[in-house]
């Protein structure tokens, strides 16, 4: 059956249709519509392409790279689902964290073609197709001259093409479409959704939606709800409350706190459980709702230790060393286990706070069981999920965005974009919004010009950085006149500095051996004694002070999402520390 494009550009003169800027062909999407052309037009199945198609709008949901419109390079329809296929030519490599053009680290990719890739899914998905529910929406990236293994946790290889995997297809570019297709819905069926393949009625109103997308359609979208409407944290509670299960997205110092204190306070005569990513939220957010005098009974748990308490043969080194799948199948095989005992017994309520890092943990599953009736939580149980994307702690090579939208079915979604943390010091939000792309913006020479109010200080060794906070910070603490006060602050360091030893000398837990410096823990993490407290960036996710002291090595792809942490900690006042 043959395959019909859109454009259909005569075969042989590409070269002169699919062109850069300047007029030079641009190859890599010229071999991929050849490719394409030459191995679906031998296929059985019905197979549409769409080349360079320009979408007028970008889901604000998935738009990593703040871009207003969306053009793919290849757009393909079958039966079985849409494929978005993102052309990168020439030769390709990384390095920490980073796409680079040619194989000697010079010429850095602005995007993640991966990313850029989900985006657009995206913007289909939710903004041009999105009254197409049985529809399955898949990315790919496609390195068409890249003749050499291409392994990074950036990537994941199942859906990715080039020269090198063609043979393991066969060389054939529709065995590896089908393939990411069945692999990607594969992985949804873990998470409960499963596809069937389109009618032909389906198949062909797709077809006249893409074909051709309006340039304007003139949607009046360019009004900010929420200004217009004048809608506060807690009045979108309300707003939402009557669907019990709510999901809230917004960065660090939105309110998603304080919505979840107030969702529990409406948790009348109920048992319910709040999960936390990190052992100090725990212990903080334990301390914070027994003082709330609650009508409810809630426990209050780390997503690891309530799964330890199930499996005591496990310690927690064992279950913070397992891969995401595999902790995964361990919460599977749990929850079967305990439904063969008949010993699960749900929970009347769930808060599951920094869910981005839990998404693909098996946290569906965990909501799916342990709420509502009769296993399905997820329809009928009641819960409140409070996430971050840019806060996870490792994106790449994982699906948690993928976990996340699929939740969306079953939840009434609300994204907050206003921060109120930092209020004081817009700054801090300012330099919060930038870091992640662009970490090495602290080391630009005008960085003082640009933020104001917030110190950098650069030093040689951890020895320099211990003067500097004895001298600096914790003797203007001691200070009786000082404004300076020990349980306003705290020092947040990068996980290198606190592992031991650095470089063969001490580390910066055995230079703080100083009096009135101890190191943050669950009995002084609500202290009030005069004393200066630190912990890894790390363990503070989720916590906030008025005064916050980052020490970080030099800015980079590796320690950005630290960084981008650290800082988001700061409620007026920040200083950051880096060690060369």
């Amino acid at each position: 059956m043959p395959v019909t494009f859109h454009p259909n550009n005569p075969i042989d003169a590409l070269e002169t249709i699919i062109v850069k800027e300047n007029g030079s062909p641009l190859h890599g999407e010229i071999d991929i519509y050849r490719k394409l052309w030459d191995d679906l037009g031998k296929s059985e199945l019905e197979w549409d392409v769409w080349h360079d198609l320009k979408l007028p709008e970008h889901s604000d949901n998935f738009n990593y790279y703040n871009k207003t419109s969306a053009q793919i390079d290849f757009l393909v329809l079958c039966k079985y689902g849409l494929l978005i296929l993102e052309v990168k030519g020439g030769l390709i490599s990384t390095k920490n964290n980073m796409f680079y053009y040619g194989r000697n680290f010079n010429s850095s990719m602005k995007q993640n073609p991966f990313k850029q890739a989900e985006g657009y899914k995206y913007t289909l998905k939710d903004n041009i197709l999105n009254n197409f529910k049985n529809c399955f929406f898949c990315e790919t990236v496609v390195f068409p001259h890249v003749d050499y293994p291409f392994e990074s946790k950036l990537i994941d290889s199942n859906l990715l093409w080039s020269k090198y995997k063609a043979s393991s297809f066969d060389n054939s570019i529709e065995k590896f479409l089908i393939n990411a297709i069945e692999y990607s819905k594969n992985k949804h069926k873990k998470h409960f959704r499963n596809y069937n393949e389109l009618s032909l009625k389906e198949y062909v109103a797709i077809k006249n939606i893409l074909s051709p997308i309006i340039s304007d359609r003139n949607k009046l979208n360019t009004i900010n709800t929420l200004e217009w409407l004048g809608i506060q944290n807690i009045e979108i509670l309300e707003g939402l409350y009557k669907n019990p299960r709510i999901m809230i997205e917004g960065p660090p110092g939105s309110g998603k706190t304080t919505i979840a204190k107030a969702f529990i306070d409406k948790q009348h005569n109920k048992n319910g459980i709040y999960l936390c990513w990190n052992n100090l939220l725990m212990h903080y957010t334990q301390s914070i709702l027994r003082e709330r005098n609650l009508t409810c009974n809630i426990e209050v748990t780390t997503f690891f230790r309530f799964f330890q308490k199930l499996n005591p043969s496990h310690d927690f080194k064992f279950l913070s060393s397992m891969t995401e799948d595999e902790f995964y199948e361990m919460v599977k095989g749990t929850i079967q286990r305990l439904e063969l005992e008949d010993k699960l017994t749900p929970y009347d309520f769930i808060v599951i706070d920094e869910a981005q890092d839990l998404f693909d943990r098996g946290l569906d599953l965990f909501i799916n069981k342990f709420s509502g009736f009769k296993g399905q939580g997820l329809k009928n149980g009641n819960s409140l999920i409070l996430y971050d994307f840019d806060q996870s702690y490792a994106n790449c090579g994982r699906n948690v965005s993928e976990i996340a939208d699929l939740l969306t079915e079953y939840y009434s979604h609300f994204k907050i974009n206003e921060v109120k943390r930092s209020a004081q010091n817009p700054n801090i939000r300012k330099l919060s919004s930038e870091i992640l792309e662009n970490p090495s913006i602290i080391l630009n020479e005008q960085f003082e010009e640009l933020f104001p109010n917030i110190k950098i200080n650069k030093h040689n060794s951890l020895k320099k950085v211990k003067k500097h906070i004895v001298k600096n910070i914790l003797t203007p603490i001691r200070e009786t006149d000082s404004s300076l006060i020990g349980k306003d602050c705290i020092i947040l360091i990068e996980s290198t500095f606190l592992q031991g030893n650095y470089r063969g000398d001490e580390d910066l837990r055995e230079l703080l051996i100083i009096k009135d410096v101890e190191g943050l823990n669950e009995q002084n993490l609500r202290g009030t004694t005069n004393k200066l407290r630190y912990t890894s960036i790390l363990k503070y996710k989720g916590l906030e002070k008025k005064n916050v002291f980052i020490v970080v090595s030099e800015p980079s792809e590796i320690n950005k999402y630290e960084l981008f942490v650290g800082i988001t900690r700061a409620i007026l006042n920040l200083e950051i520390n880096i060690v060369k």
